[in-house]
This record gives structure tokens, C-alpha cells and sequence, in this order.
């Protein structure tokens, strides 16, 4: 038999507990509960005992021989988790958790249903979801344009689209493998479904406005960027070119062609911009400030680490795991906010439904994560010990990263929408006007490859520290 210690007395205890005394093949025995309040110490559930609270837990699993804690209190927070799967990495016991409120409330917590910890519960807060009705009648009717479809965000935005069957759907990219994979993974998922797939590099601004002038898109979700920093700040005209340039190309083909609504895929580092990448990104937001019409209304939304995306730090410390380490990390005080991939795609979704133009849209991410915290629990999550079984080396910022990343600036004042847990800035962190003498003069520079002019430019016109 293997002995389980349960963590939590509410309500999911209840359906957990329940789960398991009832089908005794499993060789599962709930030797008892923990829950920090007091009045439920020794209280009897499903035959029993609430043995104490979290600080008693080293005890308890020594004195019982626990081989397996369940993490049965679905608000947890993600430092809570982490600090369980610390404990129980240390002392060699398994560890599972129970599914999120809605699944218990419809009865769907099953002993099968118990799944092993994951990366995105260990955010720090519980992961946003949107309204799918709202967005299911946005969609009706409407073409719909993705640039940058191939990546992270502009696939599952792909996904998530298709199903609210949309009249049509055109995904592009420069990537052709990446337009292969995601056509074999939508023609499984949506067979009935047209779809329309278009390889094109945004800076070409011909073959941008010949996809506009065929499909006449009412909606454009424009994700294609460049976005790692060390290599933008080695690259700068790449930046240029990629990001302002070819963000511009798009826009104003989406203006020509009388789009109903623009919504760019920002990042956190557009605010106080400290590197190239992030100064770029700022000024895209500018464009689409710029731009903005009641015919073509345009809206940026603004987020943080995406978990799971292309170069983010989770599959880099996972290989690093697989390969016996060490992981990297570059600062131990550095922070991040983190988000799942789903919750990036809905929060673009959202903003696009409740955008009137001229908007900035930023999720509320909760408390960032130390990266440090993030690479130890991916070690424990694999069964390994930090320090022991896999080193974490420290080796430095790189170029253009911040300590700390921020997800506005002070200029931009934000105010909580009527969703909850999405904030909205209509202000700007600077003068827009500004932007048609600059964009000449840092093409010039970006044409050039005039590194230091580049700089000196997004300087000037006060998106580069």
C-alpha cells in the first residue's frame, strides 16, 4: 500500500478522499490531513485524521512513512506550490495536486483526474481565462489576418480563433517550416474548416499589400517580431527593419484596406525601455497610436514571459536538465512575470473584443517570479535535488536585460477594466508626432547599419534609456 497525506480540509479534500476510499485497488491509504487551521485538528474526514499544519509536515511524513502528498487546496498560490515541492523533493515523496475549482464544482475530480505538478502552477496566481461566448459572437462573420503565425503566441492564437470558426482565417509567416507543422496540426484539428496560409516576410511591403488587396481581412493580429534581446542588441538594424519597419508595412496596408481593428502584440519590455528590442517594440506601439482612425482602430497589448514559448527560460532549463545541468541563470535577484501561453492568446482576444483604438491593454500578472525560484522547482519537478543532483550556475546579466522588468511606465496611467484582471492605458510614453521625421532617419541609420546612430535616434525621440 502507498501511503498518502493529503494537504488541505475543504471542500476538494472532501471529493478527493471520497475518490479514493472508494476504489481500494488503487493501493492508496490516506494516512491523514494538514491544514493550518487549528479548529480543524483532529476533525475525522472520510475515516481520517486532520493531524496538525504545514509546520508539523516534516514530522508527519517521517513519523508515517508518507510516500505521496496530494495538493488538495486549489486557490494555492504558486509560492505555496513551490515551497511543497521543495519539501517534498527534499525528503524523496511524491507529490501530486487536484485540479482547479471549476472541475471540482462539476464533480469531475476523479483519482485519474489527479496529475502531477506542473509549470504553470507555480506562477504565483491562478491563470486568467476569458468569457468564450463574448468572443465566439466577435468573430462571427469576420476574416481574420495573423502575422508571426507560426511562433509561440501566433499559433495558439491560430488554434484559438479557428475554433470560434471565424468566416476566414489567414495565417502568415516568413518561417516555412513552422506554416508546414502548424498546416498538418490544423487540418487535423479543424478538417472541415478553410484555411488560408500565406508565406511572406513582413518587410516585404509589395507582397504585404497584395495579401491585404486578395483577402480583405477584417481583423489583424499582428505577432511577427524579433524579440531576443542580446541578439537585437547586437543587431540593431535587424530591429529596425523587422520590428518598426515591417510592423509600419503592415499597419498601413491594414489602413489602406479599411481593417476594422489592428492589435499589436507588445511586450513588458516596451516599458522603460533599457535595450533595442524593447525600445522597438515601444515604438510599434507609437505607430499604431499614430494610425489610429474610427475607420481602422488600432490596440496594443502588453505582457509579460510567456512559459513554454520559443527562447523563454523553461524549455532552455529543461534541456539544460535533460543534458545533467548545470542550469543557467543569469542574476539571483532577477525577477519576471510569467504567463501561459493560453493565457497570452485569450488576453489578445480580449483586448481586440473590448478595444474602441488608441489603447494599451496589460494583464495583471500578479508577483513576479525570481528566475532562481523558477529553476530550482523545474529541478525538483524532474525528481532531481538542486545543488546536488544539478548546479545552478550563475554567469551574469547579458547585454540590454533588466533586473527587474516593469509592465508600464509612470506616464502611462492605468485603470482597471470592467473585465477584472486586465488593465487599459489610453495615455503614451511619448510625443507620437515626433515619429514621422524620426522613422526617417532611422531607416537611414538601419539601411546603414549605423549601430550608434540607431541608438542615438530611439534616444532622441525618448524611447531608449
Amino acid at each position: 500500500m502507498k501511503n498518502i497525506l493529503i494537504v488541505g480540509a475543504g471542500v476538494a479534500v472532501c471529493y478527493v478522499a471520497r475518490e479514493i476510499n472508494r476504489d481500494m485497488s488503487t493501493g492508496l491509504r490516506i494516512v491523514g490531513f494538514i491544514d493550518d487551521d487549528p479548529k480543524k485538528t483532529g476533525k475525522v474526514i472520510y475515516g481520517s485524521k486532520v493531524l496538525g499544519g504545514r509546520g508539523e509536515l516534516r514530522k508527519i511524513i517521517e513519523e508515517l512513512n508518507v510516500n505521496e502528498i496530494i495538493i488538495a487546496i486549489p486557490s494555492a498560490r504558486g509560492e505555496e506550490i513551490r515551497n511543497y515541492v521543495r519539501l517534498c523533493s527534499e525528503m524523496k515523496v511524491g507529490f501530486r495536486i487536484v485540479p482547479r475549482v471549476k472541475e471540482i464544482i462539476e464533480g469531475r475530480v476523479k483519482l485519474e483526474s489527479l496529475r502531477r505538478v506542473r509549470v504553470e502552477d507555480l506562477l504565483g496566481r491562478p491563470v486568467v481565462k476569458s468569457d468564450i461566448g463574448i468572443l465566439k459572437e466577435f468573430f462571427r462573420g469576420k476574416r481574420v489576418l495573423i502575422t508571426g503565425a507560426a511562433g509561440s503566441i501566433g499559433s495558439e492564437l491560430s488554434r484559438q480563433i479557428a475554433a470560434y470558426k471565424p468566416t476566414g482565417l489567414i495565417l502568415l509567416d516568413w518561417w516555412e517550416n513552422g506554416i508546414f507543422n502548424l498546416r498538418s496540426e490544423m487540418a487535423r484539428d479543424f478538417p472541415e474548416y478553410e484555411i488560408n496560409y500565406v508565406i511572406a516576410n513582413i518587410r516585404d511591403k509589395e507582397k504585404i499589400n497584395s495579401v491585404f488587396s486578395s483577402f480583405k481581412p477584417h481583423f489583424v493580429f499582428h505577432a511577427a517580431a524579433y524579440k531576443h534581446v542580446p541578439l537585437m542588441e547586437e543587431f540593431p538594424e535587424e530591429a529596425v527593419k523587422n520590428n518598426i519597419f515591417g510592423t509600419l508595412n503592415v499597419a498601413e496596408s491594414a489602413k489602406n484596406s479599411k481593417v476594422e481593428k489592428f492589435v499589436l502584440i507588445s511586450t513588458d519590455k516596451a516599458a522603460n525601455p533599457i535595450n533595442v528590442m524593447g525600445a522597438t517594440k515601444l515604438v510599434t506601439e507609437g505607430i499604431g497610436k499614430m494610425l489610429n482612425s474610427q475607420k481602422t482602430k488600432y490596440i496594443a497589448v502588453r505582457f509579460g514571459n510567456v512559459l513554454d514559448s520559443y527562447g523563454s527560460v523553461v524549455p532552455v532549463f529543461r534541456k539544460q536538465i535533460e543534458d545533467g545541468g548545470p542550469v543557467t541563470v543569469t542574476d539571483k535577484k532577477m525577477t519576471r512575470y510569467f504567463m501561459t501561453i493560453s493565457e497570452a492568446a485569450q488576453l489578445i482576444l480580449k483586448a481586440a473584443s473590448l478595444g474602441c483604438g488608441g489603447e494599451l491593454f496589460v494583464l495583471d500578472m500578479g508577483q513576479p517570479v525570481k528566475i532562481s525560484d523558477l529553476a530550482e522547482a523545474m529541478i525538483r519537478l524532474s525528481g532531481l535535488v538542486p545543488g546536488r543532483d544539478i548546479a545552478i550556475k550563475f554567469i551574469g546579466r547579458r547585454a540590454g536585460e533588466k533586473l527587474n522588468e516593469e509592465i508600464f511606465n509612470k506616464k502611462e496611467e492605468l485603470a482597471l477594466t470592467k473585465e477584472g484582471k486586465i488593465y487599459i492605458s489610453k495615455s503614451f510614453g511619448f510625443n507620437v508626432k515626433k515619429l514621422p521625421l524620426f522613422l526617417k532617419e532611422i531607416e537611414k541609420c538601419a539601411n546603414n547599419a549605423d549601430r550608434e546612430g540607431i541608438r542615438r535616434e530611439l534616444r532622441k525621440i525618448g524611447v531608449l534609456k
